[in-house]
This record gives structure tokens, C-alpha cells and sequence, in this order.
């Protein structure tokens, strides 16, 4: 073929998905952020799209990663491609973007350190434009914490296009639930090149006027796939193309067999190059490729290389780096080497390539069992192992498993490889594997990783009883300890689920005995045993499990955050507000840096709650805002509950009735398809929550009854709970809705076991109180319910801890005590009217509709009517301002306050215009007198 001057750079069509590419662009000029998703099969021209759109957007700072299929072990490496060119000076601002991330990162915490240097990066003024080619072959923590971002970008000029292949499994899924979840999407998907575009292509790549009917056969032929054409074109005679003998043109079969012919015609010297590039597979000094091909003059055998479309090369680069076009060329080439041209180049290979490449090297030159290179790897992969890169130990044993001599160190190996890749909570690599897996020797490993699979793929039953055997196995070989200890773990995690908590202490205890388990390990089992605790004997007794952290959590190391965090669910199950408060803070903050902690999602969820019980719910539906953004981030569906149920919470409250069914209905279908305990437990208080904003008590027994423990009684006796977690909250809802369903006396026996399993402590006395005054209405006693209420309403004044009363539950006992008043006439009407009023007031302040209007209607009901007040101007704020004020109002500086809401600085400073345009002030110094005298 006779081909162009300077056609390398050649490129046609795509105009409709050109100008979606640049609508997109403009809309983020203009102030919105936009994903756009380009799909297309191998060598479609979906790479070539992505750079010409790129070149284009001289306006923008551009951040660009190349995910490859060697480099999908190393977590986080495509946000490191992306941040590789970032000034070193602003990159030192985040740590867990400005090297490898630290094992155990979670993707919530580098994506939130991303979306600050994304913040950071639009200070200049510029739109910023994140590009990520084959996002298939991306790492699991890459594309998580990208999908964290993209969920997160609310005021901010960013633009994210990324290319995948249609049938990709790694990334299709995580990047549908993406698609699904955000509003500025398009998707955009690569097809042939029309008849018109090829013939554009063809006479762009060829001298001279092409023979008449050679454009319509070569279009019949390759269907417009654009590097099919060129191949062909590279393939096809000269003369063929310009005097129409068409009958000479030898057209290749499939575009892998006329890239091998191209290569067969091209002189040695560049044969052997392409050979080299081939087995190196990456992008490598033009020098080390000749080295390896044994060529005396590089830069003459890449010409004919370079001619043929086969080869690229960056000549203005340090070290003059060359590499082939495409993966499909590079399978191409490959496949043409015998298997001793194979085996030379990569043991050469693997002498000039970095040792991590070189591993790879090594082990395709191997011929056979090689014991001492299955011996190093074994030992680099549990090296990767202990530093938390599990997926990289996953590979390298699989390949020592490979290369092992005795069956017995291949199953070993294999069943190690194995468990490795299952503790990324990605089945799939290993899933593969079962039949090998299923063919091994019994033994505690072959059980522990075949438990681990078929707790992965739902099969629960399967699963606890082949981890159950692993574990008893385990602990009945010593050499095997760190087999009981990875059973031990995931067999706890499946009895928490299904709230056998007696069970779980016993694992988790015995797993603990084993001794020498790591910091991190010993802390998540220690909360895996006070969460036994509570399941099987409540919050007061798992706390004797914690006693080894400080009253004051704030100093403890990262590996115990675990146990905080679990100490503050506790804390919050007694009603102990302000302590529960404390530590959730506190892991969460630690969390947010990088910590780690496993239980990072539920606690934003608990702290949720803790706020909405306190009074803070604008802090709550925040915090709500970021459990549901961080649930959503992990594959698995650990937090997706307790992140509903926080949201729920403060939605019932204010009457949002839509967005609060909905979801419950979720937490109805997790519930449902996972049969937990935990999900049960989620679902009916959500149900329960709703129903009791509403007031329709029947609504709220229907809820509570999965977490009962048989049908409550009518003519009396306590109606018994199944589950501990949240029983107080729960025995407090019951009695409520039992009492309102006309049955006090079941109501007065459960309240009787709720005082029981109270000590008496926060904000639950106001609860208590308030609930025995209820009950003593519905049996006749209304001047016993008045004492109650009384005494109660002093107490409540007199206490000096504001989290010692929830501000909600406070009005519901005001209100309760004023409606009685009325109806008794035991006080005049202004006192019972000053009871209602404050009630009114209180539950205004928490803009709780539903209950302001039940209040009214008592007033009005007696005559009376609650005093104006002039609408406050939070009304005017959105749900994200109210966030940024908050916070900001608690003294942050804005990066410190964009950190805590995972955003970006600029989307803080966006909203801080608007709140103060509002609010009519003119600085942050003012922003929280302004937000106390709105809320007083």
C-alpha cells in the first residue's frame, strides 16, 4: 500500500459522537458536571475518540489514566495515572493520592481526598477533565472511588469520559448502578464507520485515486471497523487499489490473520522488534526493545514497523519509548511466535523490565515445574499479601501453583490463590476457579475458600456449613492458624447476620485465643465479640467486651477504630447520646483520612441516628446524604441497610413521605432477598418510624411484627422481642403503637420489661416517662398520667445536658401533657395553652410537619390557636446548603468542611454564596448567629 504522509494522526467520522463529546463540554463550562460513557468493541476507534476530544479541550486541565489488564492487581493505580502530572507541591495536600494508597483504603476516603484535588485544580479557573481509556481493566478501588466522585460532584465544572468495552464484567456492573444513580449522563456507543466515512479513511491512508468498487467490497467486508480498514488497506497491493484487478486482491479472513500477513512481509529486523514489543506488552525505551530483539540498529528496523501501522513511537520523549498500536496487534503478533521464540524473549524479558513486570516474564519462559522460581513466587505473594495488595498474592500464587512439582503444593498454592482473591470481595477471579478448587484434597482450606464462595453467591447455608467445618478443622491443626482465623471471620460475620449472637461470641472468642493475630485482625474480631454480646445478651453487657479503650477515644490508634465505632453503636442502643456522639465522630473523621476501619459505612449511619435523636437533623439528613453515597461506593451490599434506615429517620419526621417509602420498600427487598436478621431489624423500625410520623398506630404494630416474638395479647402480658440491637427503641415503639391499638394492658407489661433493660440514663427518661404517662390515659388513670407528666416536664427542664433531651420527644411529652390539661381542665387553659405553644415551637424548629400539624389541631380542636411565627428563612435553603452551613458555622475552614462532606472546595464556596445571599449576611462569622437566631 502506498500510504499518505502524515496520515498516523488520521481521523474521520464520529461526528455525532464528537458533538455529543462537546455539549458535554460546553454544559460544564457553563457550570454542571457530566459523565459521558463511550462503548465499543476492541480496536473500534473508541481511544482515537477519546484522544482527538481531549486535544480539544484546551480550556480544560486534563487528567488522563490507561487502565491495563497487567496492572488491574495494583489498587488504585488508574487514580494514580490520573494524578501522575498534578504538581508534586498540591499533591502533597492529599495524602492518599500522592503515592500508593495504604492497604485497607477505603474507596469513600481516596475518592474524597480526589474530589478536594479536583476542588483544588478548578481554583485556577478551569473546567478539569478526568479521562479513563479501557475502564474495564481498571482496579476494584479505581473505580470505586471514581464512582464515589462522580456521586459527589454537586457545584463543580468536571467533566469524566470514560471508554469500556460493552462486555466487560469487571466494570460493568459498578458502572450501571453509576449510570442508573446520577442525571448528567450520556452514553455513547461506537459502531463501523459508515460506507462514506471509510471511503474518507481510505483515501486519507492512500496515495492516489483508488480503483472504482474498491470502497463499497472493503466496506461489505470489514463492516467499518476502523482498524480492520486500515489492516486491509496495509494488506492490499498497490496496484489492486488504483487499476481495479480486484481479483488480485488476496482479502485476509479475520483482521488477526491479515495483521499476521502484514507482519510476515515486513524485513526481519523489523519483524523481530515488533516480536519484542509483543512479548514486552507495554510501552518500553526504544533501546530496551532492541536489546531484547536483537537488532543492531533499533530506529532502522522501526521504520518498516512504524510504515506498516503495526508500531508507535513518541521520538520527543525521554528514553524515545515505542510500543504496538494495539492490543489486538499485540495478540496478533503474539500468536505468530513458536513457543521457544516465546520462552527466549520473555526470559529476556524479564532482565530488563522493572521486578514487578518481570515476575509475569519469568513465569512464561518457565518450560515446566520450576520449584525455586514456585518458591519465590509463594514468598513475594504472601510479601503482597501482608502489605494488604491480595489480588497481587492472588496472581503470583496461582502462577507458584502453576509451576509446583508435588500436588500437594499445587492445591496448596491454588487454594491460598484462592482465598487471597476472595478477600477483595470480588468473586469473580476465584469463582472460576471452583472446579479446580472442588477437586482438590478435603481439608480447612478447600472448605474455608468454597464457604467463602458460596457466601458470595448467596448460598448461606452452604456457606456457614462448609466454614464451619474449616474452623473446627482449623483450630484442630496448629499449622493451620491463620486458616481458623480466616474462617473464624467470615463464619462470625454469617451468624451476626442471622442474630445468633451466642454463636458468634463463641468464633469470635476462640478465634481470638488463637493469639499473634494482628493489630487490625484483633480489633474487628474484639467488635465481632461485643457485637455477639449485644445480640445475644444487649448493649450493657457487650460493653464489658471494649473495656480496653480510653473513656476519651479520641487518641486511640487507627487499628481500633473498630471497637470505637462499635462502642458508640452501643452507647447509642442505651440512649446515651453525647458518648455515642463522641466516638462515631471520631472513627468517622478517622475513617475520612484513610484509616481503613471495616465498619466506615455503618458508622456514618449511626451517627445519622445519634444526630436525629439529639435534635440535629439538618446534621443527620447530611450525614445521611454521605452513609448513602458511601454505601453505595462498596460492591457489596454491607451498609446499604443502616444507610436507609439513618435516612428515614428525619424524611418521616418532616413529612417527606415519597422519598421515606421509598426507602423502606428497599430495606422491604434487602430484607426479603437476604433473610438477616440485620436487615429485619432495619426494615420494621423504618416502617414503624414512618408510621408513627403519621400517627396510624396499626401501621406501626403491622411493622414491628417481623421483631416480635409471637402475636401480642390484647387481654395482656409483654409482647417478648427477637432481636436486641435497637430493642429499647423498639420496645418504646411498641408500646406506643399497642396503647394507640387499644390494648394497655400488653402495653403496660412491655413497658414494665422496657423499664427493666433501662438504667435510667439519656435521653430515653424523657421516652420512659412519656410512655407511662400513655399508658396510664389509656387505663383510666388521667390523674396519674398528669403526675407522670408533670414530674416528668420538671426533670427534663432541670437536666444540664441538652442530649439528655431529644428535642422531638421532648415536644411529644409537652404536647401530651398541655392535650390532657386541656381535657382534665386539672390547670387553665393559658397553662395548658403554654405547654402546646412550646411544643408547637420545638417541633416548628425541627420543621417536623406532620407533627406541627397534629398540634395545631389540638389547639384548634380546644379553641386555641398556636402563636404566628414568621416563616424561618432555613426554608429557603436547600438540603445542601443547609449541609455547607452547618458545617461551615462549626468553625472549618472550607477545605476542612469540603473533607468532611466529601465534596469539593469549590462546590463549598458555590453554596456559601448562595447561603449568604439568603441569609443576607456577608461573612462566615456571621453565618452561626444567623442559623441560631433562625432556629430560635
Amino acid at each position: 500500500m502506498l500510504e499518505r504522509a502524515g496520515s498516523e494522526g488520521l481521523f474521520v467520522g464520529r461526528l455525532g459522537e464528537s458533538a455529543r463529546l462537546a455539549e458535554c463540554a460546553d454544559r460544564v463550562r457553563a457550570g454542571e458536571s457530566w459523565l459521558a460513557v463511550v462503548e465499543g468493541e476492541a480496536g473500534i476507534g473508541k481511544s482515537a475518540l477519546l484522544r482527538r476530544f481531549a486535544a480539544s479541550l484546551s480550556d480544560h486541565t486534563v487528567l488522563w489514566a490507561t487502565a491495563d489488564a497487567s496492572e488491574t492487581g495494583f489498587s488504585g493505580g488508574v487514580i494514580g495515572q490520573l494524578t501522575r502530572r498534578v504538581d508534586r507541591e498540591l499533591l502533597a495536600q492529599f495524602p492518599l493520592l500522592a503515592g500508593e494508597p495504604p492497604a485497607g483504603a477505603t474507596p469513600h476516603a481516596v475518592g474524597g481526598q480526589l474530589l478536594l484535588l479536583l476542588g483544588a485544580l478548578q481554583e485556577s479557573g478551569r473546567p478539569v477533565a478526568v479521562v479513563v481509556d479501557d475502564l474495564q481493566w481498571a482496579d476494584r478501588l479505581s473505580i470505586q472511588a471514581l464512582g464515589f466522585v462522580l456521586r459527589r460532584l454537586w457545584a463543580d465544572r468536571v467533566l469524566t469520559v470514560v471508554a469500556t468495552r460493552p462486555d466487560a464484567e469487571a466494570a460493568a456492573e459498578p458502572l450501571d448502578r453509576l449510570l442508573r444513580s446520577l442525571d448528567r449522563t450520556v452514553r455513547l456507543e461506537l459502531r463501523g464507520l459508515g460506507d462514506g466515512e471509510v471511503a474518507q479513511l481510505a483515501q486519507g491512508l492512500v496515495e492516489g485515486r483508488l480503483a472504482a468498487g474498491l470502497i463499497e467490497r472493503l466496506y461489505a467486508h470489514t463492516q467499518g471497523h476502523p482498524l480492520y480498514v486500515r489492516m486491509v488497506l496495509a494488506e492490499v497491493p498497490a496496484a489492486a487499489l488504483h487499476d481495479g484487478v480486484l481479483e488480485r486482491w488476496p482479502v485476509p479472513p479475520s483482521l488477526r490473520v491479515g495483521i499476521r500477513a502484514q507482519m510476515n512481509r515486513l524485513p526481519k529486523g523489523a519483524r523481530d522488534l515488533l516480536a519484542a514489543l509483543a512479548v514486552l506488552d507495554a510501552r518500553v525505551p526504544l533501546a530496551t526493545a532492541g536489546r531484547l530483539a536483537g537488532v543492531a540498529d533499533p530506529v532502522r528496523a522501526l521504520g518498516p514497523a512504524l510504515a506498516s501501522g503495526l508500531a508507535q513511537w513518541w521520538p520527543m520523549e525521554h528514553e524515545s519509548p515505542v510500543a504496538l498500536v494495539h492490543a489486538l496487534h499485540r495478540d496478533a503478533v503474539y500468536e505468530t511466535l513458536t513457543p521457544e521464540r516465546r520462552r527466549a524473549l520473555h526470559a529476556g524479558a524479564a532482565a530488563v523490565v522493572g521486578t514487578a513486570a518481570g515476575w509475569a516474564h519469568r513465569v512464561a519462559a518457565a518450560g515446566g515445574p520450576d520449584t525455586g522460581l514456585a518458591d519465590e513466587l509463594e514468598e513475594s505473594g504472601m510479601r503482597e499479601a501482608a502489605n494488604g495488595r491480595n489480588a497481587l498474592a492472588a496472581t503470583r500464587l496461582l502462577w507458584a501453583s502453576a509451576l509446583s512439582e508435588s500436588r500437594e503444593e499445587h492445591e496448596r498454592r491454588l487454594l491460598t490463590a484462592c482465598a487471597q482473591s476472595l478477600l477483595t470481595m470480588l468473586p469473580g477471579w476465584s469463582a472460576k476457579l471452583r472446579p479446580q478448587v472442588e477437586e482438590c484434597a478435603p481439608g480447612p482450606l478447600r472448605s474455608c475458600v468454597l464457604g467463602v464462595m458460596d457466601m458470595m453467591a448467596g448460598r448461606f447455608a452452604a456457606a456457614e456449613a462448609h466454614l464451619d467445618r474449616a474452623w473446627q478443622d482449623a483450630l484442630a491443626q496448629p499449622a493451620a492458624d491463620w486458616v481458623a482465623v480466616l474462617a473464624g471471620t467470615f463464619l462470625a460475620n454469617i451468624t451476626l447476620w442471622h442474630g445468633r449472637g451466642a454463636q458468634t461470641v463463641e468464633v469470635a472468642r476462640r478465634t481470638l485465643a488463637i493469639g499473634d493475630l494482628d493489630p487490625a485482625t484483633t480489633d474487628f474480631t474484639r467488635a465481632a465479640l461485643a457485637t455477639g454480646r449485644l445480640w445475644h445478651r444487649g448493649p450493657r453487657a457487650a460493653l464489658q467486651d471494649l473495656t480496653h479503650l480510653p473513656d476519651d477515644g479520641s487518641p486511640v490508634p487507627d487499628h481500633s477504630l473498630d471497637t470505637l465505632a462499635t462502642r458508640g453503636v452501643l452507647r447509642l442502643f442505651l440512649g446515651e447520646l453525647a458518648p455515642a456522639r463522641a466516638d462515631l465522630r471520631t472513627a468517622a473523621a478517622r475513617d475520612r483520612q484513610g484509616a481503613g476501619a471495616k465498619m466506615g459505612p455503618l458508622t456514618l449511619s449511626l451517627l445519622s441516628v445519634v444526630h436525629y435523636l439529639a435534635g440535629d437533623w439538618n446534621e443527620s439528613e447530611s450525614v445521611a446524604d454521605r452513609a448513602l453515597a458511601v454505601a453505595a461506593t462498596h460492591d457489596q451490599l454491607l451498609g446499604d441497610a443502616a444507610a436507609r434506615f439513618s435516612a428515614v429517620c428525619v424524611l418521616a419526621g418532616r413529612g417527606e413521605w415519597d422519598a421515606a417509602e421509598d426507602h423502606v420498600d428497599n430495606l422491604a427487598r434487602l430484607a426479603k432477598n437476604l433473610g438477616a436478621s440485620t436487615e429485619i431489624v432495619y426494615w420494621s423500625l423504618a416502617g414503624a418510624t414512618v408510621a408513627q410520623a403519621r400517627a396510624d398506630h396499626p401501621a406501626m404494630l403491622r411493622a414491628l411484627a417481623p421483631l416480635l416474638d409471637g402475636t401480642p395479647d390484647p387481654a395482656g402480658g409483654a409482647v417478648r422481642l427477637r432481636y436486641k440491637p435497637f430493642g429499647l427503641w423498639q420496645q418504646s415503639l411498641l408500646v406506643e403503637a399497642l396503647t394507640g391499638c387499644g390494648q394497655p394492658e400488653a402495653a403496660a407489661a412491655t413497658l414494665d420489661d422496657m423499664r427493666q433493660a433501662f438504667d435510667g440514663t439519656g435521653y430515653l427518661r424523657v421516652v420512659v416517662a412519656r410512655l407511662a404517662g400513655l399508658v396510664a390515659e389509656a387505663q383510666g388513670r388521667p390523674h396519674d398520667a398528669l403526675e407522670l407528666y408533670e414530674r416528668a416536664v420538671a426533670a427534663v427542664a432541670a437536666a444540664t445536658d441538652p442530649a439528655d433531651a431529644s428535642p422531638l420527644y421532648r415536644a411529644l411529652l409537652e404536647q401530651d401533657y398541655g392535650r390532657l390539661l386541656l381535657a382534665t381542665r386539672a390547670a387553665s387553659r393559658r397553662t395548658a395553652a403554654m405547654w402546646l405553644n412550646t411544643a408547637h415551637g420545638r417541633l416548628s424548629a425541627l420543621r417536623a410537619t406532620p407533627f406541627v400539624q397534629r398540634c395545631e389541631a389540638q389547639l384548634a380542636a380546644s379553641g386555641l390557636t398556636a402563636p404566628e411565627q414568621a416563616p424561618s428563612r432555613l426554608l429557603t435553603l436547600t438540603e445542601r446548603e443547609l449541609s455547607v452551613a452547618y458545617v461551615v458555622a462549626g468553625g472549618r475552614t472550607n477545605q476542612e468542611a469540603a473533607a468532611e462532606l466529601y465534596v469539593s472546595q469549590k462546590t463549598v464556596e458555590y453554596h456559601l454564596s448562595h447561603i449568604y445571599a439568603k441569609l443576607g449576611i456577608t461573612s462566615r462569622r456571621q453565618l452561626g448567629e444567623a442559623l441560631r437566631a433562625l432556629e430560635s
